[in-house]
């Protein structure tokens, strides 16, 4: 099985697969994946009524299982409070919980390789299809082959495959890398704006930009963020200029300690996969025999580590319950039930 994508959907797929005795090779760009710096939030309660919503509520046990087999990954709970919505909101903390993303990608690739996956430190340039095998030639020369092929490589994978549906699309995002971290509980924006806009992203004729000012801690420091950029159409653009300054002015007009705006800190931008529907894609894609999808993901620590297991039982044995179980979250492709 040949796994693109080092951040967290292929190493959490990867994992999975190596627990179902599936030789396992994962493509592993070294740039920065957008997990890399995510807030990683879990929600203590569902974000929506969905099926995958409510499911995704009980990641926390999920990680939990997962530091039982395979050590520390970052995983704690943590206390959230919100800002922006009813006054008494920022007052009642929440139960949530958080993967420190600093200490999860720095823990991932020792754990890939005690659980015996081979690593390809390397990047894909493309994926073709050559008498009934998925070939992917890399940037180290290199031309990994297998039957079977996961494209977990977040927004580069429109690029690797063209042909994947439009509901998959790309933008970019930005935070600030603070080297302290100022408050002890997890701040974040009481309604996100950029679910409204990767759903009418579609739509637009114009660049678009939104600011969901969250303060997290990561590693030592803490994140400051987030701008979302989106353009129109499905080619990936080059990422605008400013977004740095753009979410520092934003900073400053939310209800986020003052002074924040001004910190010290490292700017970081990522390109992002999102989908239109809100619902991520794992399974197979069109007309590619073969070949999956496992992207588009919102809120991936809370998703990937329930989807990833159904996923890697469909790949690894055919298992028809898992498929049916990716249907019923409505993640697995009505094309293919």
């Amino acid at each position: 099985m040949l796994i693109v994508g080092g951040g967290l959907a292929g190493g959490m797929l990867a994992l999975a697969l190596r627990e179902r005795g599936v030789e396992v090779s994962l493509i592993a760009d070294q740039a920065p994946s957008a997990t890399q710096w995510s807030y990683g939030v879990i929600p203590g309660l569902p974000l929506g009524t969905s099926a995958l919503a409510l499911q995704a509520a009980k990641a926390s046990t999920l990680w939990t299982e997962l530091q039982a087999r395979y050590g520390e990954l970052g995983w704690g709970k943590a206390r959230l409070a919100l800002h922006g919505g009813k006054p008494w909101a920022p007052l009642v903390p929440l139960p949530a919980a958080q993967v420190d993303t600093a200490r999860f990608h720095a823990r991932l690739p020792e754990v890939l390789r005690q659980a015996g996956v081979r690593l390809l430190a390397t990047e894909a340039l493309r994926v073709q299809w050559d008498q009934g095998q998925w070939l992917v030639p890399c940037r180290d020369g290199s031309v990994q082959r297998s039957g079977q092929l996961v494209l977990a490589a977040g927004a580069a994978c429109r690029s690797l495959w063209p042909a994947w549906p439009e509901v998959l699309r790309g933008n970019w995002a930005g935070v600030l890398e603070l080297p302290h971290c100022p408050a002890a509980r997890l701040q974040l924006p009481s309604q996100f704006q950029r679910p409204a806009v990767e759903r009418r992203s579609g739509e637009l004729n114009q660049p678009c930009s939104v600011v969901d000012a969250g303060l997290v801690p990561r590693g030592a420091g803490a994140l400051l963020g987030q701008i979302s950029c989106f353009a129109p159409g499905l080619a990936f653009s080059a990422p605008p200029p400013g977004m740095d300054q753009a979410l520092r002015k934003a900073i400053a007009a939310s209800p986020l300690p003052k002074g924040l705006a001004e910190a010290e800190g490292v700017w970081h931008q990522v390109p992002v996969a999102f989908s239109t529907t809100g619902i991520p894609w794992a399974g197979p894609l069109p007309e590619a025999p073969g070949l999956f999808g496992f992207s588009g993901f919102s809120g991936g620590f809370a998703q990937i580590p329930l989807l990833a297991p159904l996923l890697a039982d469909v790949l690894a044995t055919g298992s028809a319950t898992a498929r049916r179980q990716l249907e019923q979250l409505q993640v697995w492709p009505p094309s293919f039930s």
